[in-house]
């Protein structure tokens, strides 16, 4: 893995809701990098900014404010979690294949050869020569979402957005996609931003990992670095809440520990997104959280090789 491929600074989106003049701020402030041949995961709980940002990185939507930049030369695909609804249910697989190559190429008509190579992209996402003619509700969903990994590389994909792309899926099908998903980026260096709100296949999916609150990263870093220690409070809470991942960092969370010696637990709700708060979103949740603490936005700094944003890095973490 080297050389950045994509990235992005101070990204900002918010979006107009809650009565006259209130806003919904979803991404905030947030810049990252991806390199070359890399997964990079973004977690958190529901409304925390992941499908936003996506949105933004594949140019669904634009920023408020910020950058991005794609230094793949190449249109960024997403695959979304509804594989159904992704896929023109009038348009046959091998056809739905083929149309990201007559895009590429500014051309209206297929050619054999388009067929051929429909076919070997179609083999390549694990899919066999009777589903080229099935239409996409003749296919299980798993089959979709092969489909519709290789209509990504149809398109000559660098980068691959994936939105959930697993969690509608059972779980035996779920180890399936994800292993090609393995065997694609090793074969073809293929670099993937990953939304997921499960752990225990971001744990072996993916090189770092980005943690997002209120629209915020909290903490960022290698992947397997923060699921073994987590050191942001909100990180271990999330990490704690998990049963497939919660055995594996028990006894190596020193921070807002109780008297049991157990890693803390989410409590509460999040605050109002139609509200910045004045200081650490994380507060009102955070049973290390003092009176600094809700009066300013920690910056995010780098502390034990990783990206925290957190007043106490320094002093009670680690």
């Amino acid at each position: 893995m080297d050389g950045v491929i994509l990235s992005a600074s101070d990204l900002q989106k918010s979006y107009a809701g809650g009565g006259a003049g209130r806003f919904v701020h979803a991404v905030r402030e947030i810049s990252l990098e991806v390199k070359r041949g890399e997964t990079l995961a973004i977690v958190g709980e529901s409304g925390c900014g992941k499908s936003t940002l996506a949105r933004l990185l594949v140019g669904l939507e634009a920023p408020d404010m910020g950058a991005i930049q794609n230094h793949s030369g190449a249109s960024i695909p997403m695959v979304f979690q509804d594989s159904l609804g992704s896929l023109n249910p009038r348009r046959a697989v091998r056809d739905l294949i083929v149309e990201p190559i007559l895009i590429r190429e500014k051309r209206i008509r297929s050619t054999p050869t388009d067929h051929a190579v429909a076919r070997d992209l179609a083999i390549s996402a694990g899919l066999q020569d009777e589903h080229l003619t099935r239409l996409p509700h003749q296919l299980s969903g798993g089959q979709r979402q092969r489909v519709n990994i290789a209509r990504a590389l149809a398109a000559d994909a660098k980068v691959l957005v994936l939105d959930e792309p697993l969690s509608a899926l059972d779980v035996s099908i779920q180890a399936q996609i994800l292993n090609l998903l393995v065997d694609l980026q090793e074969s073809r260096k293929i670099s993937i931003v990953f939304i997921s709100h499960d752990l225990s296949v971001v744990r072996y999916f993916a090189h770092r990992t980005m943690v997002l609150y209120l629209g915020r990263v909290v903490e960022s870093g290698k992947t397997d670095e923060i699921m073994a220690r987590p050191l942001h409070p909100y990180t271990q809470a999330l990490l704690a809440a998990d049963p497939s991942v919660a055995d594996s960092v028990a006894g190596s969370v020193s921070v807002a520990e109780g008297a049991s010696g157990q890693s803390p637990r989410l409590q509460g709700e999040p605050p109002s997104p139609y509200e910045i708060q004045p200081g650490c979103a994380f507060a009102s949740r955070c049973s290390i959280a003092d009176a600094g603490c809700q009066k300013a936005i920690p910056p995010l700094q780098n502390f034990q090789n990783r990206a925290i944003a957190c007043f106490k890095a320094d002093r009670t973490l680690g």
